[in-house]
């Protein structure tokens, strides 16, 4: 093996986790070029306001992993929250790496520390149907405004006073080195996370046994059990990433913490769940743990957020 190559969006963000991926493969494989290969992918052309869409699965992740399976590379970096819980034929995630905070961040110019402390009708700028609900839960005065684009343009519209305030993964501004940026830390188990966010997934082809085994190395035991039971609740859900699902778990000792989240868009009804369980039955709690959120009204929820299929 001479040569590595990885896919990666050109994002800014992508590219730093890539190149994160690249340095920890150089340092294990020893005389190895490790290069990056760039891909646009739907997500980062399409500008339109929600992904909310029937078709959004995918969008920041499928030509990503086509550059794997038409051989122009060999390794996929991708965020593992935009990956779909069921993953593309052929390929496998061989390494969840040790996460960074899984924690939301508010970005605000105002003098806010918290939720709380925005002035009533304050705009707040967020595209995610989970962040929507949640801020309309606990603030149902704030108004929630349409706010893509990567984390700087957003940071910007922030600083430029489009929007009175901001709600992103802190794991993007600790990986662009942006932290100074974060007003407050939203607490996971009070603002719930997206399914596996703060973690990274580094995919390849199955039948490549000797990156399996190169890549295997950078994976995280406990990055990989919370961040598969995350996932494991939202696929037990029927559901895409843009569904207005939190979920939070964590280790402790030998047992796995489970919060998980439902609301609909308007933060009128919710529902909330905690399960603790032994680690090696983690799989099976959040399957049971998500059957609960849709029989105590999640499925309606659902039910409503989905478009009506057309003939």
């Amino acid at each position: 093996m001479k040569r590595i190559r990885i896919a990666s969006r050109g994002s800014k963000l992508a590219l730093v986790q890539s190149n994160y991926i690249r340095s920890r493969l150089e340092e294990i494989a020893g005389q190895v070029t490790v290069s990056i290969v760039r891909i646009s992918t739907k997500g980062d052309r399409d500008k339109s306001d929600f992904l909310n869409k029937p078709n959004s699965i995918g969008y920041f992740t499928s030509e990503v992993e086509n550059a794997l399976l038409d051989g122009r590379a060999d390794v996929a970096v991708h965020s593992l929250k935009d990956l779909p819980t069921t993953y593309t034929e052929g390929l496998t995630v061989a390494a969840i790496p040790k996460r960074e905070c899984v924690a939301d961040a508010l970005v605000t110019s105002l003098d806010a520390t918290s939720l709380a402390d925005l002035p009533a009708g304050a705009t707040v700028g967020t595209s995610s149907l989970r962040r929507i609900a949640q801020v309309r839960l606990l603030r149902g005065d704030l108004k929630c405004v349409p706010l893509r684009g990567n984390v700087e343009t957003r940071l910007a519209k922030v600083a430029r006073g489009e929007v009175d305030a901001a709600i992103v993964a802190s794991a993007g501004l600790y990986r662009l080195g942006l932290a100074e940026r974060i007003s407050a830390v939203l607490p996971p188990q009070e603002f719930l996370p997206a399914p596996g966010q703060g973690a990274l997934a580094v995919q390849i082809r199955a039948d490549d046994k000797d990156l399996t085994e190169l890549v295997a190395k950078l994976d995280d035991r406990d990055a990989r059990i919370t961040a598969e039971t995350e996932r494991r609740v939202l696929a037990s859900m029927h559901g895409g990433c843009s569904i207005p699902l939190g979920v939070y778990s964590r280790i402790e000792g030998n047992s796995i913490i489970i919060d998980a989240l439902i609301s609909d868009i308007e933060g009128c009804k919710h529902i909330k769940r905690t399960v603790t369980a032994p680690i090696d039955q983690a799989g099976i709690c959040a399957q049971q743990l998500a059957q609960d959120l849709l029989n105590a009204g999640g499925q309606e929820i659902l039910n409503k957020i989905r478009p009506t299929p057309t003939n």
